[in-house]
């Protein structure tokens, strides 16, 4: 993955003086989501979506990407990750509570469009980490250590490896029998062709 040279300015910019807050972190990371999970791939952006939680109270994350699942009828929406954005002054100090909001929000997906598995990333200005979460009951749990910047080339590499997972946890098959249809299906999920 390589980064847009604006975006990338931004991002510098905003690491070395950073922002008042948390919403302009918004715009880099929609840039960085919508290039590692397109729309022409089944994934949609959804920043701001609500999910339902457990207590039936709403939770808004900060964008939350869902994997369309085509089934006649009717459509049918995954959630495979959730980011979570927080701004540079809650760095340290936010990360339990940022853990915390990635629980919930996992929970609210599990019982709303994730299924088994899904994964999260969590920010605190240019400090980002991403984990996955499994819906048995245990918390988030972390596969990369944090990341001080979100521009430099080990933190591209990290975030294709998150794609790469994501992308292999969901199978795609494009149907040719009509030019607007096309099955997108999960992987180990059964396949009905009729």
């Amino acid at each position: 993955m390589a980064l847009d040279a604006i975006i990338r300015a931004v991002l510098e910019h905003y690491t070395a003086q950073p922002p008042r807050t948390e919403d302009a972190w918004y715009g880099p990371w929609n840039y960085i989501l919508t290039v590692l999970f397109p729309a022409a791939q089944g994934y949609i952006v959804t920043p701001q979506h609500r999910l339902p939680r457990v207590d039936d109270q709403s939770l808004i994350q900060d964008f939350v990407i869902e994997v369309v699942k085509l089934s006649m009828p009717p459509l049918t929406f995954r959630t495979v990750l959730i980011v979570e954005i927080k701004n540079t002054q809650h760095w340290q100090s936010g990360i339990q509570r940022l853990q915390d909001q990635i629980d919930l929000q996992c929970d609210s997906a599990f019982a709303g469009s994730a299924h088994t598995k899904m994964y999260w990333i969590g920010t605190i200005g240019p400090h980002w980490r991403y984990g996955e979460q499994v819906d048995n009951g245990q918390g988030p749990i972390p596969l990369i250590n944090w990341h001080d910047t979100i521009h430099d080339e080990a933190s591209l590499n990290d975030l294709q490896v998150l794609a790469d997972l994501i992308h292999a946890m969901c199978v795609f098959i494009f149907l040719l029998r009509d030019p607007i249809l096309m099955l997108i299906h999960d992987a180990g999920d059964l396949v009905c062709l009729t």
